[in-house]
């Protein structure tokens, strides 16, 4: 009596999970009409809290509500039930994505995909890793995409399913056409239309229909498009009515491509009935176009004004996805940079050493602290003199180093002829400095001399303390060592140098990622200090990657002179934050390389 009895589904239960994959809408009528069970009975009511989700989904239904989604995933991840845990975990990350939820989506998805890997549901493997890949492909993320849709296409084959063999046919062609692989992109869409025409499977052969429109399309290939396009529209039009739109859409951007007005027009505004925000975003650019290019400025207005309203509804589900999280939570895809297992091994112990070092550093200067309150009277004396000539000598080599880099700036004419100008006066002070600087460590050098006579011996703490001040001037040009190796193994800020492109809005977000990474902490300092805007953050990042300002205006798609004056505006504000601003003479360049 007191050993657990097997559970057994309630028979509508049974009935509807036999029927939800070859006839899903009859399993829905099933559970639709069955008598949902109490929450008291925690496992059927959690299996009909699934069931009732993934039939819902089958249907192409939107999910609206993640609460019956949520009570299965609960009661599932404390069982010893690995399919329908994983089942949950995936039904989860659809009906986030349906709500937009695009980063918690992705954690679900490779939640479920490691769980799944436990089992040999094929199925649900391949359905994990096709919408995985999806969500990286509609954000730009090829090769995580690819990896994604490459695990979905081994599954399809174990399974000998010809709609999902197809289905992941057409899903390489779209990472082809990501990649601009135009040939490979014809040959996988091609190679989906055949299994699913030969499989009579009119879901992926509209999937396939409607994607290898954009390869023909791309390839002013507007005849082949228009076939493919009326194809999609007649398959739609019996059997999947919610679809048209987005194929209107197609219909209407081909016929302007090929200058007939009329017919253009009255596709795109079909196109238009429709809830989805990405269709309604492309089809009132165009038709803004279209109306500009006919002359029709009021109408052309009006569709500029409805297209502004669909992006910023596109932006703010894009942006609710942060990629940077997911790495986070899954330590296989963090910085996506690193291409192979030896680069990341490196990088993280790269940055585990300059964390070591910088506690060396923090306990050195606090035991330095503690040392001046302690010492007498003399010795105290020395020690300051010592930590003074050492100081300037950090001073000094920090100084030189600037110089070089000035100094190859000004060579090389970099930047317009007021930045030179300012460099040539920053290179000039810094100069000074160094030459004041000689003539104090002379004066700091007789001072301990004579100290170190009346005392006639140094004794441990001051002998310990000259190797302490040693070890850090060490320590602190290790860590600049350290950083350019860093910066030289992380392709993203590496290749900003070597082949600058174009710095757009998610590449930004990894750079401030990385740059964290180099520098602990340095955009959450930059914000905190001085309150600065995504903008001048990017500035910083790229000053502090000493890069000239040609290669700064190619990175920001400006001129260098106008690089020149974004550096001035961002030395005002940076001033407005401190106590003592810096100088007219003294460079923002100058100040950051040492912040």
């Amino acid at each position: 009596m007191c050993t657990e009895q097997p559970k057994e589904l309630l028979p509508e239960l049974s009935r509807a999970e036999l029927l939800m994959q070859r006839c899903p809408n009859s399993a829905l009528a099933v559970l639709d009409s069955m008598e949902v069970p109490s929450p008291s009975d925690k496992f059927q009511y959690a299996t009909w809290c699934l069931l009732i989700t993934q039939a819902r989904d089958k249907n192409y239904i939107k999910h609206i509500s993640d609460s019956l989604i949520n009570i299965a995933l609960d009661y599932f991840e404390k069982q010893n039930d690995p399919v329908r845990k994983a089942t949950a975990l995936y039904y989860e990350g659809r009906v986030n994505h349906d709500l937009n939820n695009a980063e918690e989506a992705a954690d679900y998805y490779l939640r479920a995909r490691d769980a799944a890997k436990n089992t040999t549901d094929y199925r649900l493997l391949c359905l994990i890793n096709i919408h995985l890949g999806t969500l990286y492909a509609y954000r730009g993320l090829a090769d995580l995409a690819l990896k994604a849709y490459e695990n979905a296409y081994d599954y399809s084959i174990q399974l000998k399913d010809s709609t999902l063999i197809s289905n992941s046919y057409s899903c390489l062609g779209r990472v082809s056409t990501l990649n601009n692989d135009w040939t490979k992109g014809l040959d996988y869409y091609k190679k989906a239309i055949g299994i699913a025409e030969q499989a009579g499977s009119l879901k992926a052969l509209t999937l396939a229909y409607g994607e290898i429109v954009t390869v023909y399309r791309s390839l002013s290939m507007l005849d082949s498009c228009m076939y493919y396009l009326d194809k999609s529209k007649k398959i739609e039009e019996k059997h999947n009515i919610s679809a048209l739109p987005q194929t209107y859409l197609g219909i209407g951007e081909t016929y302007y491509c090929m200058g007939q007005s009329d017919s253009a027009y009255f596709y795109l505004e079909k196109a238009l009935n429709t809830t989805n925000p990405y269709t309604k975003q492309d089809a009132t650019q165009t038709l803004y176009y279209l109306c500009r290019d006919l002359g029709k400025y009021e109408d052309a207005i009006q569709y500029n004004e409805q297209y502004w309203i669909y992006k910023d509804s596109v932006d703010n589900i894009n942006r609710s996805s942060e990629i940077a999280e997911i790495q986070v939570k899954y330590k296989q895809e963090k910085l996506l940079n690193i291409n192979n297992n030896l680069e990341n091994k490196l990088l993280w112990g790269t940055i585990i050493l300059l964390v070591i070092i910088s506690i060396l550093i923090y306990f050195y200067q606090h035991k330095l602290l503690k040392k001046e309150r302690t010492i007498q009277e003399n010795r105290k004396q020395l020690e300051m003199s010592i930590n003074h000539l050492h100081e300037n000598e950090n001073i000094i080599y920090e100084n030189e180093t600037l110089i070089k880099a000035l100094s190859s700036q000004i060579e090389d004419h970099v930047g317009s002829q007021e930045h030179i100008n300012d460099q040539m006066k920053e290179f000039e002070r810094i100069r000074q400095n160094n030459a004041s600087l000689q003539s104090q460590n002379e004066i700091l050098q007789r001072n301990i001399e004579k100290y170190v006579s009346r005392l006639k011996e140094k004794g441990e703490e001051l002998k310990t303390y000259e190797r302490l001040v040693t070890e850090n001037t060490y320590l602190s040009e290790r860590q600049r060592y350290l950083c350019s190796q860093l910066i030289k193994h992380i392709n993203i800020l590496n290749c900003l140098k070597s082949n600058p492109e174009y710095i757009d809005e998610f590449r930004c977000s990894e750079i401030f990622n990385l740059m964290n990474i180099v520098y602990p902490n340095l955009i959450d300092r930059l914000r905190r200090d001085f309150s600065l805007t995504n903008d001048d953050l990017l500035i910083c990042c790229l000053i502090k990657l000493q890069l000239n300002n040609s290669i700064m205006a190619e990175l920001l798609a400006i001129s260098p002179s106008s690089v020149t004056k974004r550096k001035q505006r961002l030395k005002e504000r940076i001033n407005q934050h401190l106590e003592t601003p810096l100088e007219g003479e003294r460079s923002i360049d100058a100040y950051l390389w040492k912040y």
